[in-house]
């Protein structure tokens, strides 16, 4: 019998929210805008704008796209219809010509897009001690990565992070077909438990999404926080 460990990637290996963050307020540099948190806020929320005015986003192949997200995702080879794909590239120039907008600015929309892409990659990394704690649940589990987003976008992240050999099995909503936290996502993963395979661990940073993942599938589950960080999923983890 193999024990299998699932985890969560951003925001629990690595940051997504501070990094798309960090990622703006670097471009806002690049273009002698002030890097002020209310200029970084008026970036999302054109960004926000823009995604959730899109007829488009609750297609299933980019329904968990966050919106600062899809201002470096790219939707050019995801498998979807070609004029759903041909309406959703050029999102993330779209967004940050409203942004520039409404921060007063003259600069080129497609420019900040492209600075955004090279510094939002750039910014990849896990967090401290992450390599270190998968290494020793490698030790006694097979690692299993669940995630929500597009196939193109997570797949990217998982290479750039340098974590992708780590893991056995990778879960992505887009392509599953269903939201994780749902019974179908559930359902993909537990039909891949062949051989005897028994998950005795879910972490994750979402109570929406991976609690419920541990919900449906009956398993145990370790939040992370701020208090509890991944690379404390070790010593939580009791089984043999």
């Amino acid at each position: 019998m193999r024990s299998v460990v699932i985890v969560d990637l951003d925001d629990c290996l690595i940051p997504d929210g501070a990094a798309a963050r960090a990622a703006i307020a670097a471009v806002l540099d690049e273009f002698a805008i002030a890097a002020t948190e209310q200029a970084v806020d008026t970036v999302l929320a054109a960004a926000r704008r823009e995604w959730r005015d899109h007829r488009l986003v609750t297609h299933r192949e980019v329904e968990r796209v966050a919106s600062w997200e899809a201002l470096w995702a790219d939707f050019h080879d995801l498998p979807m219809p070609r004029e759903t794909v041909q309406a959703l590239v050029g999102n993330d120039v779209r967004a940050w010509r409203l942004a520039l907008h409404d921060l007063g600015s003259a600069a080129d929309a497609a420019q900040a897009a492209l600075a955004f892409r090279r510094l939002r990659r750039a910014l990849v990394r896990p967090f401290p001690g992450v390599e270190s704690a998968l290494d020793s649940l490698r030790e006694r589990h097979e690692l299993w990565l669940a995630t929500d987003g597009c196939r193109s976008l997570q797949r990217a992240k998982i290479q750039l992070s340098g974590l992708a050999d780590r893991f056995e099995r990778v879960f992505v909503s887009g392509e599953v077909g269903h939201p994780k936290g749902t019974a179908e996502f559930t359902a993909a993963v537990r039909t891949a438990l062949t051989d005897g395979r028994t998950v005795c661990l879910v972490a994750g940073d979402s109570t929406t999404t991976d609690l419920l993942l541990a919900e449906t599938g009956g398993w145990p589950f370790v939040q992370i926080t701020d208090e509890v960080r991944f690379v404390d999923v070790p010593a939580l983890c009791r089984c043999v």
